[in-house]
């Protein structure tokens, strides 16, 4: 028996990993949090990054940062680039070091 956890599998399509809701088994349907679906094939570690490095599904992110109640990258990064703070009275580091 291998046991697998479903938030470490990241199927990559069109070289941009997406986020599951269940563990795949090969051959089956699936959907993404983002809504492609596809089929599952599992192929070694070895060769994922042979067609370049799968880069992160912004669609899904979204998804899984709402469902678990996290920030969203653009609400926590301001227009000038630097960090806001995460919590009230709490300053963050990178607010503190601002380019000027």
């Amino acid at each position: 028996m291998i046991y697998v956890d479903p938030q470490a599998v990241h199927p990559v399509i069109n070289g941009e990993w997406h986020r599951l809701t269940d563990v795949l088994t090969p051959g089956q349907a699936f959907t993404t949090l983002c809504g492609i679906s596809d089929t599952a094939t599992f192929k070694p570690l070895s060769e994922r990054r042979a067609r370049g490095i799968p880069r992160q599904c912004d669609s899904c992110d979204v998804v899984y940062r709402r469902d678990k109640g996290i920030p969203l990258q653009k609400e926590r990064i301001s227009t000038d680039g630097t960090r806001r703070q995460a919590k009230a009275g709490h300053e963050d580091d990178s607010a503190r070091n601002v380019r000027r």
